[in-house]
This record gives structure tokens, sequence and C-alpha cells, in this order.
């Protein structure tokens, strides 16, 4: 994920737990098993948003999510879309330069920018939410970024306190629900975490003491 490409770079580093997302450094580098998924989907209710198993049942909800992967989960949410025509001058060119970016672009983009002055700060800052969205928590097998992602763009200031959890099960279960219904053979969104819940569910009761994140 992200410890690849900002090893050694503190000063990023720093800016990223200011986004509220240091948690992350501390995730292990796990290549997800596709037939594993898979098996998750086929057992996961989406009427109910629920795993079915042989080892129990085990929900799917936003504060799992929240504690899973320590991120925030009572601010404001997210917009669905980015509405253009209500966007300032300045505000659509933040927009169009992220619109349709490949994955390859962020990472570039997330490596190479400079955080000497305010402006590359934000920059720096804005490349790393579409980025870590677009590896990590909305991922599609699309190679550009969802365009789910893109509101969260704007209001860098609360960035740390919106309902990211909140934004990260709806993507989740959008796409279980799709998968689900069509039988698609590609799966989105954080699959990730749903195996962290299930697995520490399955392994320590419903009623263990929750982990820190």
């Amino acid at each position: 994920m992200y410890n690849e490409c900002l090893r050694g770079d503190a000063q990023k580093m720093a800016l990223i737990e200011e986004l509220g997302f240091g948690a992350f450094s501390h995730l292990p580098s796990y290549n997800l098993k596709q037939h594993m998924l898979k098996e998750l989907v086929n057992i996961f209710n989406i009427h109910d948003n629920t795993i079915h198993s042989v080892r129990g049942d085990v929900e799917i909800t936003t504060d799992k999510i929240s504690k899973a992967l320590g991120l925030s989960w009572n601010g404001e949410p997210f917009d669905d879309k980015v509405s253009e025509k209500d966007l300032s001058d300045e505000d659509h060119t933040v927009f169009k330069m992220f619109q349709g970016k490949s994955q390859a672009e962020l990472t570039m983009l997330v490596k190479r920018t400079s955080v000497d002055t305010k402006a590359n700060r934000n920059l720096f800052k804005r490349a790393f939410l579409i980025f870590i969205q677009k590896v990590f928590l909305l991922p599609t097998s699309s190679p550009n970024v969802t365009l789910k992602a893109l509101p969260t763009l704007f209001g860098l200031e609360n960035t740390r306190s919106r309902n990211w959890a909140l934004h990260v099960h709806d993507f989740l279960l959008e796409e279980l629900k799709n998968a689900k219904l069509n039988n698609t053979k590609a799966i989105h969104g954080c699959c990730y975490v749903m195996m962290i819940i299930y697995f520490h569910e399955t392994h320590f009761g419903k009623n263990a003491r929750e982990p820190e994140a």
C-alpha cells in the first residue's frame, strides 16, 4: 500500500497522520486470495448485510469498519457525487485535475509531490486521499478512480472528522449487492475490511473486547 511508496518520508507520513490515516501504516501487506473473497461474497446476505457461515453470523456495520481500520465514523458524511455547477473556479480546477486519474498517475503524484509549501501540501493531501481510495478503500477493476471518491477532495480542514467509515461501508455494500445480483467475477469495494471483521469475530467472539485499530 502507501507504506512502500512513502517509506522514509517523515513529512508526508506526518501529513497522512494529520488526515486521520495513521493507523494504516500498521496494516500488514497481504495478498487477498480471490477464492477466499468469492466465498465470503457467496455467504454474504445483501438483505441484512451479514455473513452467514457455519462459524456464526457476522454483520458488517459502519462502527465495525471504523474500529477495524481506525477511521472516523460519527461525522458528516460525504456527498454521493460532485455537483460541478456548484463549484468555484478554484474547486473546479481541482476536480478536473483528479477526474479520470489512473492508479499509476496517482501513485506518481503521491511519490513526486513535494510538501515544501502550503499549496503543495494541500496537493499532496488531495492526491493521497484519492490514491488511498483507489487502491484500498474504494477499489474497482477500472484503471481509473471512481467518481464516488471525488467529493473527498474538498474541505481539507475537516477531512479528519468526516464519516469515512460510512463512505467505505456504503460503497462496499453497493458493490457486494451488484456482485450478487449480477453474478460478476470482479469484486469491488474494501473486501479486506470484511475479512478483518469476519475473522476477528469468529475467532474472538462478538462480545470480546475490541482491540485498538
